[in-house]
């Protein structure tokens, strides 16, 4: 963990009927003092959303640059699920593409409308997906995330319903890939 890095606790409570997928998610994961609080909630979406045996964030931190945000990774340490959050630069998705068989890209829809804009037609094709959520979803959160959380999360017919205390929310997941 960085230098200044804050830890966070978090425990989902995941209920995806899309996927079939029923866990209690316990982790711990670190802010890197040069991470957004948006990105941090990026991550622990995609990790709950996307999650699967064997998923795990970066080792690391920001500071492992090559390595995915997100990875599985079979028994030899070859990547088999290369996931990244916000908006990854098209050589990087290039290479994840070339040296994986599964990429995944997590960002939120403002971010995703810039990252098509800025590059069109010239998005890499890739075996995966790009998943967003809306960008009040991932401020709200972002604002309001404290060290240790709990979260209820339900994903239903492609909408995403987040409880936390107080706290109600919902969004579509946008799937495209």
């Amino acid at each position: 963990m960085a230098q200044g890095s804050q830890l966070y606790h978090a425990r989902i409570l995941l209920s995806d009927t899309d996927r079939q997928r029923y866990e209690t998610l316990e982790f711990s994961t670190p802010q890197h003092p040069s991470e957004k609080p948006e990105r941090l909630v990026l991550r622990i979406l995609a990790y709950a959303l996307l999650h699967e045996p064997g998923l795990e964030f970066r080792k690391g931190g920001l500071s492992q640059g090559d390595a995915p945000d997100l990875a599985v990774r079979d028994e030899t340490d070859r990547i088999q699920h290369w996931i990244d959050v916000g908006m990854p630069t098209l050589d990087r998705l290039k290479k994840a593409a070339r040296h994986t068989p599964r990429v995944s890209v997590f960002t939120h829809a403002g971010r995703l409308q810039r990252w098509q804009r800025q590059h069109g037609n010239a998005l890499p094709q890739f075996q995966g997906q790009i998943l967003s959520v809306s960008e009040e979803l991932v401020d709200t959160l972002a604002h309001s995330l404290p060290r240790r959380f709990e979260w209820q999360l339900t994903v239903s017919g492609g909408v995403l319903y987040l409880d936390a205390g107080a706290l109600s929310l919902s969004s579509p997941i946008e799937m495209s890939g």
